[in-house]
């Protein structure tokens, strides 16, 4: 449970690795220290040598001179130490010992600035026979050196009793340190990071449902980014699901919407085809010109039908002369629109492969949001231009007017159905679907819609469709 607590938890890691990284600095920190410790020890003996050398300098009081002498051996655990005059020995204190093993000498007088880090080690596991043979100046006036034999053992015992404090004080060292570091790191990174993984774990699982409310962070780092990256992400995919609700509803009224006025279309079809078939050529011209019309309407109904249970109808493409189809939604928006005076310049033999009511569509959203939009700004010259160019095996057909062009903030969300509404007009009730359907029809055949330029001297679209490949 304890493992698996560690391995899961961030905190935890973060508390053992601190703690980890403080023990393995203060083991770098150690091992010179522990040679420096073992130098001090033995300059620390040698001292004591010599002021106990310049106390039994001149002085004949023998019970005092003992009592020195035992208080030295006791406290530096030396068993004997000698003078060098002259080249000769002389002995101050103790007896030479009756069995002496290995002797390591070291003389403090040669000693370097910076003493051996593997002595230390050495001592450790050193044979308890050794004996250390210490030489060092003497501060006495006409003694060349003092020498002293120290049990190795004696050295060993005070670098273990060493590095066992040192052990201790790092090991306290590194649980205060990593509790520091663990509590100021767990205020600024880990509750904020176990937040976020709350909150990501809850807007996963429930979208919709707000649970708790936080404010928007203001930290400048990395993780206040994060925060409100996170904040803003929720923000808009919460928006997004609300307008697909919207418009899963808005697409159930439509489908049911249209659905009945197929049906009444349908009646007005058999109405058309009777008027059609009446022998006053009028009469009749209207018949067929109205049954195209209902035709396409009922050809329209069937496409939101198919749109809305997610069926994509395949534009049947064709070889069409395309100034006809352009005449004809040109005629009927005018018809609404009286005042618009228009100019087709596209020649009458140029071929494209489109699919007609596709075009016809195309053609007829872009004249009347054209035509709109000059009515309502109340043009001295309400004029509609197309014109045609070939190139590049595509048909570019421009369509420009003389509106007052459209605002700037239109023209970011130009094709995007529900966000480019009032594009080109001031219609409380456009939706802002025709661009966005004309750009996919024309996507859809081969080709496609988009803005050239709008300013206050109009506004010109450019739609390229595929040439046919008839000569």
């Amino acid at each position: 449970m304890i493992d698996g607590f560690i391995s899961r938890r961030l905190s935890s890691k973060l508390l053992l690795l601190t703690i980890g990284f403080v023990m393995l600095a203060e083991m770098l920190l150690f091992i010179p220290s522990a040679a420096i410790h073992r130098q001090d020890w033995l300059q620390e003996r040698a001292q004591q040598a010599g002021l106990l050398a310049l106390a039994l300098t001149g002085v004949p009081d023998y019970e005092a001179s003992g009592t020195l002498t035992d208080q030295f051996i006791s406290d530096t655990d030396v068993l004997l130490m000698a003078a060098k005059r002259n080249g000769m020995t002389e002995l101050i204190l103790g007896e030479p010992p009756a069995e002496v093993g290995d002797m390591l000498i070291i003389d403090l007088r040669d000693m370097p600035r910076f003493p051996s880090l593997f002595a230390p080690f050495q001592d450790i596991v050193s044979n308890e026979n050794q004996v250390l043979r210490v030489i060092a100046a003497s501060p006495v006036d006409g003694q060349d050196a003092l020498e002293l034999l120290i049990p190795r053992t004696k050295l060993r015992d005070t670098i273990l009793e060493f590095m066992k404090n040192i052990f201790w004080l790092s090991l306290f060292i590194a649980i205060v340190t990593g509790a520091l570091i663990y509590g100021a790191m767990s205020a600024m990174i880990i509750r904020p990071v176990q937040q976020l993984a709350e909150d990501m774990t809850a807007f996963r699982e429930d979208p919709a449902r707000r649970r708790q409310i936080r404010s928007r962070s203001n930290r400048r780092d990395e993780i206040g980014q994060l925060q409100r990256e996170f904040t803003d992400v929720k923000q808009s995919l919460r928006a997004a699901f609300h307008q697909r609700e919207r418009l899963a509803g808005l697409g159930l009224a439509v489908a049911k919407i249209n659905h009945d006025l197929r049906n009444v279309l349908s009646s007005a079809l058999l109405i058309s085809d009777r008027l059609s078939m009446n022998a006053e050529t009028k009469i009749s011209d209207m018949g067929e010109r109205l049954t195209r019309t209902v035709e396409r309407g009922i050809s329209l109904t069937e496409d939101v039908l198919s749109y809305s249970r997610a069926e994509t109808a395949d534009p049947q493409i064709q070889d069409t002369r395309i100034a006809f189809i352009i005449g004809e939604a040109a005629a009927d928006v005018i018809g609404q629109f009286p005042g618009t005076k228009f100019r087709n310049t596209v020649p009458t033999e140029l071929m494209v492969r489109t699919d007609p009511d596709h075009a016809y569509r195309i053609f007829h959203n872009l004249f009347r949001n054209a035509a709109q939009a000059m009515i309502e700004s109340e043009s001295s010259q309400q004029r509609l231009l197309v014109g045609a160019e070939g190139q590049d095996g595509l048909a570019e057909l421009r369509i420009s007017d003389t509106g007052p062009g459209l605002p700037e903030r239109a023209r970011d969300n130009l094709f995007q159905a529900f966000s480019g509404a009032h594009a080109h007009s001031s219609n409380s009730n456009s939706t802002g679907l025709g661009l966005s359907i004309s750009k996919e029809l024309a996507k859809a055949q081969g080709g496609d819609l988009n803005l050239m330029s709008s300013d206050e001297t109009g506004t010109r679209f450019i739609l390229t469709l595929p040439l046919s490949q008839k000569k």
